[in-house]
């Protein structure tokens, strides 16, 4: 009984989370990379970058953002590259990138339907050959 509550009760909240989410009014802008760093934790390697950007109210703010990674070939930015950053209205140190959004969020499934084409490429070819040897 208890543990039903308290699921109804987290369930009822995940709306008003999200909405607090959806809420933050973020501003787009342009900034420069002036440093680049390499933060390794087990398998997994980051690079933040430290970037300087000023804001429609004529502001410089210098923050740090997560660059997009690809394995092995690291990051596509390099130090003194322009990126496009879009940062909190009412804190502009928070600041995020869009770049390698998308490969990071369906890159897996990406994978999952090449591996799946693949395959039944293979098994349209096994059963040809097999079709052509009991003829």
């Amino acid at each position: 009984m208890g543990n039903s509550i308290c699921m109804l009760f987290l369930i009822m909240l995940l709306p008003l989370n999200i909405l607090a989410q959806k809420s933050k009014k973020w501003q787009k802008g342009e900034g420069v990379i002036k440093e680049i760093e390499r933060k390794r934790s087990g398998r997994n390697v980051k690079e933040i970058a430290t970037v300087e950007f000023e804001t429609k109210e004529r502001k410089e703010i210098t923050t740090y953002i997560e660059l997009f990674r690809i394995p092995i070939l690291g990051s596509m930015k390099s130090v003194g590259d322009t990126i496009t950053i879009y940062y909190e209205k009412e804190n502009p140190a928070i600041a995020k990138t869009n770049s390698g959004k998308f490969i990071s969020q369906y890159g897996m499934y990406i994978l999952i339907v090449v591996g799946i084409i693949s395959s039944g490429k293979t098994l349209l070819n096994m059963r040809k050959h097999n079709s052509r040897r009991k003829a």
